[in-house]
């Protein structure tokens, strides 16, 4: 099943989001309800499908996890029922991002549902470019790396020299590591994958190498979420 991130989730809640504080539970979509969001004009989504879609907290959702990294967190995973493409918008979105309407089927924090994962070698694999040098992994071409640790998973996000960005969610156990959630995005489309995986060989000395050059990211505004 195809993973989503949208560009950005509909503000039409009636939700103060210039607040100080607000309510975590007052803004994840609810089980059973319907809701929008607005996704890339090459995401064309089917009506009557069912995807699974990353929501973020609003910090993250407007300027991704790398600016507010505590907030992956509080993120979560969902299953949503595609009802179809939303009326036109009085205002449309600033570069013709499609919005969609959404029924949510089920809705589980981001960080469990990964650690819950089953361990699957072949779920996933980093994706590879091809030069004329021959094949190298992105994630050996990093212009900047960042990292952070998210309740005791490490947070990797990195820009490449070939207009690659990318993004890793890791969790170390012993002597092993695991990749669970992997983000791919360069000029030929957006990647998703999730899946328990162990990185050996030359993944994981690309990953390990990442982990080392990159700078520590921290939040950039204060904390304001609340239960």
């Amino acid at each position: 099943m195809k993973i989503y991130r949208p560009r950005f989730w509909s503000l039409d809640s009636g939700i103060d989001y210039s607040a100080p504080v607000i309510h975590l539970n007052d803004i994840v979509p609810a089980v059973g309800k319907k809701t929008f969001a607005f996704f890339d004009r090459d995401d064309r989504l089917e009506a009557g499908a069912t995807i699974l879609l990353i929501w973020c907290p609003p910090v993250s959702d407007l300027n991704g996890w790398s600016e507010q990294p505590s907030e992956i967190a509080q993120s979560h995973l969902l299953k949503a029922h595609v009802i179809g493409v939303a009326q036109a918008c009085a205002h449309p979105a600033p570069h013709g991002e499609r919005k969609y309407e959404l029924e949510i089927l089920s809705c589980e924090r981001l960080l469990p549902a990964l650690q819950a994962l089953p361990e699957e070698s072949t779920s996933w694999n980093l994706q590879g470019i091809g030069s004329e040098q021959g094949n190298f992994l992105a994630w050996d071409e990093l212009h900047w790396c960042g990292r952070a640790l998210v309740e005791g998973f490490t947070y990797l996000t990195a820009n490449t020299s070939n207009e690659a960005h990318l993004e890793l969610i890791l969790e170390e156990s012993g002597d092993e590591l695991f990749g669970l959630f992997s983000v791919h995005i360069d000029p030929g489309g957006t990647f998703h994958e999730m899946g328990r995986k162990q990185l050996t060989g030359e993944e994981r000395r690309v990953v390990e190498r990442a982990i080392k050059l990159a700078h520590p990211l921290q939040d950039s505004q204060a904390l304001y979420l609340v239960q």
